[in-house]
């Protein structure tokens, strides 16, 4: 097996920390790199910021400028779009990795290149001056997951995602447009479903928030407001079941297409709404989470 790695970067307003990021990208050990970016029509001079680097340094960039999609959309395009590779790993536009966070993601995975493979770390949050914050990022292990779980929570932040060449093919057939499903938590189920997991239980990158950081905090808090305001406002956690359903089924054992079918038809079938609703192994890894997810059912928003 190769070690050859894409990194998949969506850019959006970046100029300013983006070169920082492409430095610990291009410093990795044991593995050769090389990078895809997708500008999501920045305004600012993320383009030609990347144009210069790419020239300064000589190093392998492919650069690609698109309309405006949003970021988890300009990431599946920027997958999608990317060059052949035996790895490929998403990359926000302003962290900075640590020089074995491929090598050590690659390591942990099997040596079947036909089976979607999936590779997570923890990181380590910090200011932009690489200082840790107080409050830390809690990343679920592979053994608090389940195939209802994941339906839901997404267990694989971007940055810490690395995928083999098959894993990339199959995320690579679809993408739920709609809704807003983040790239990683699609990519995660995916290979949760139809292929393996693999977890490094080490920080190996600085998840780095800014002020004007395109996602979202990752901690408890804010995950608390923002889940509270998108139930208020009618958005609850997405339904995938028919994207599973109609370009997965081929994948899928009877008991959990049927299982799907229940998610899928709940708003015109009483019983199956019941079911959902008293189904413990649906929830989240919260209890205000699974309330949320809960009363979303109950009010046909899910």
């Amino acid at each position: 097996m190769r070690n050859d790695v894409v990194v998949v970067i969506s850019t959006y307003n970046g100029a300013k920390n983006i070169e920082r990021q492409l430095d610990s990208i291009f410093c990795q050990i044991g593995v050769v790199v090389s990078v895809f970016v997708r500008d999501d029509n920045s305004s600012d001079d993320t383009v030609d910021v990347i144009e210069k680097y790419k020239k300064k340094t000589g190093n392998s960039i492919e650069l690609v400028a698109g309309e405006n999609e949003g970021y988890a959309r300009s990431f599946w395009d920027a997958l999608k779009s990317a060059p052949e590779a035996s790895y490929y790993a998403f990359s926000d536009q302003d962290d900075v990795w640590n020089p074995d966070k491929l090598k050590k993601c690659i390591k942990v995975m099997d040596k079947d290149e036909s089976l979607p493979q999936l590779s997570y770390c923890r990181m380590t949050r910090t200011d932009s001056t690489l200082n840790p914050l107080d409050e830390q990022v809690n990343v679920l292990k592979p053994e608090q997951l389940s195939k209802k779980l994941v339906l839901t929570q997404t267990f694989n932040y971007g940055a810490a995602t690395v995928i083999n060449k098959s894993a990339r093919d199959i995320a690579s057939h679809h993408f739920p447009y709609s809704g807003k499903v983040p790239h990683d938590a699609w990519v995660g189920l995916l290979c949760y479903w139809f292929g393996k997991v693999h977890y490094v239980d080490e920080a190996l990158y600085n998840w780095i928030r800014y002020d004007d950081s395109v996602t979202g905090e990752g901690t408890k808090f804010s995950g608390i407001k923002f889940r509270i305001k998108e139930t208020i406002a009618g958005k609850t956690y997405q339904n995938v079941s028919s994207d599973l359903i109609d370009y997965y089924s081929e994948l899928l054992t009877r008991e959990d297409k049927d299982y799907l079918i229940m998610m899928r038809d709940y708003k015109s079938r009483k019983k199956y709404k019941m079911a959902l609703l008293f189904d413990k192994e649906l929830k989240r890894d919260t209890r205000l989470g699974t309330l949320m997810l809960k009363y979303g059912i109950l009010i046909n928003k899910f």
